[in-house]
């Protein structure tokens, strides 16, 4: 049987642009961006692949991880 391929431990600096954005924060579960502007434009693109108006994203910088997420709730 062939050995399962596993995704490799990726250690990173917050700022590093090499981080996949699919990683997710252990607090919220959510996916990491490591700036503001990747967050910004995967939702754009979420945005842009929905109706008009019926998604509405933002981005903030998370308190527990200090990478950025992605969220539809109001401030």
């Amino acid at each position: 049987m062939a050995p399962k391929h596993r995704r490799p431990n990726i250690s990173w600096e917050f700022g590093s642009t090499d981080r996949e954005p699919s990683e997710m924060c252990a607090t919220t579960g959510k996916r990491m961006y490591p700036t503001e502007a990747e967050a910004k434009a995967t939702a754009k693109h979420q945005m842009s692949q929905k109706q008009p108006a019926s998604l509405q994203l933002r981005t903030y910088r998370c308190l527990y991880c200090d990478a950025w997420h992605l969220t539809s709730k109001e401030t």
